[in-house]
């Protein structure tokens, strides 16, 4: 089986703990290189990782015959150029979430890496953790009986770097995110339910700024309905004064009760009572997605990834957030 050798673009928090480890403990993996904005940190980041290269650039980087494929780790807003690059010189590329700043960029990036030959994947590796598989294996098994609604509710306080706008975070910036915190987490949560439901046929939602902290939503609220017939509601509010996380699954005979973001126990309540699972997340969250690609690109089984699902997933936003841009702008 062949070693994938990887080229990471971008050195940031994620790539520390989160992704980064994982594309050299994966089995037939290697980092072999990496590059940043700022060269230090990715000389920094390459001692510290065992990173045999440094590139003193992105071009750099690309133009290795010995990378395969591109870790794509920056902020939305270079996922598109950098996968269309990225494409032309023949490599794969992973690129992190929310895959790109619009729907329409992310045509773009399947086309071109469709034209290419090239594969492209979205982290939304939520799909491969242990907990998840958990949840739908419930939902296949028929544990709760025909699924009927899903509800979700995450509420966050504000963090400290959000109370200024000298240390606002780039996430909270539209320019380089995209949108808000909705943006970065909620599409998570979309994306899982896409896996376990299939496609959103039907979106409306509202979107609004009511903590004034900065310029992008922090509210959000929104309904849905999947082709399969399931149903959704969603409240989002990252300036609340505690912080909650839950996730509902209602169906015909039971429904399963978990935390989206922490990995307490997931519960399954039917009428022979609540069975509970400690699942804890793995040390790097992203490793055995980062593996499902591997085996993918080796032949040996299919990615649980889905970059239409991905791209979709960025159309459902679109959509519940495109009054609140609009009136925004």
């Amino acid at each position: 089986m062949k070693t994938i050798r990887w080229g990471m673009i971008g050195c940031g928090d994620v790539t520390e703990v989160k992704s980064g480890p994982g594309l050299y403990k994966a089995a037939h993996s290697t980092l072999l290189g990496v590059t940043n904005r700022t060269l230090a940190k990715a000389e920094s980041y390459a001692l510290r990782h065992g990173v045999p290269k440094v590139y003193p650039d992105v071009a750099a980087l690309l133009a290795d015959p010995e990378i395969d494929a591109v870790y794509i780790a920056t902020p939305p807003a270079d996922h598109k150029a950098l996968t269309l690059q990225a494409a032309a010189a023949g490599k794969h590329v992973y690129v992190e979430k929310p895959m790109a700043m619009n729907h329409d960029e992310c045509q773009e990036m399947i086309a071109a890496c469709q034209a290419a030959g090239v594969r492209l994947y979205v982290a939304f590796y939520r799909r491969a953790m242990p907990r998840f598989l958990q949840v739908k294996d419930w939902i296949d098994q028929g544990a709760i009986g025909t699924v009927c609604t899903v509800s979700i509710l995450q509420r966050q306080k504000p963090a400290p770097e959000d109370l200024s706008p000298e240390t606002l975070p780039w996430r909270l910036h539209a320019d380089v995110a995209g949108g808000g915190k909705f943006l970065d987490m909620g599409v998570h949560e979309l994306d899982l339910l896409a896996f376990w439901f299939g496609p959103v046929s039907a979106v409306h939602g509202q979107a609004g700024n009511r903590g004034g902290l900065y310029d992008v939503e922090d509210t959000v609220t929104a309904t849905w309905r999947h082709a399969n017939g399931v149903t959704g509601v969603g409240n989002w509010c990252y300036v609340g004064q505690d912080n909650a996380d839950r996730v509902d699954i209602t169906g015909t005979r039971g429904r399963i009760e978990f935390a989206f973001f922490a990995d307490s126990p997931l519960r399954l309540v039917t009428s022979a009572g609540v069975k509970e699972i400690q699942i804890p997340n793995p040390t790097h969250v992203q490793q055995p997605f980062i593996q499902s690609i591997i085996d993918d690109l080796n032949g040996v089984s299919v990615s649980p990834g889905n970059t239409q699902d991905a791209a979709q997933t960025s159309a459902v936003v679109d959509k519940i957030l495109d009054s609140y841009r609009r009136t925004s702008d």
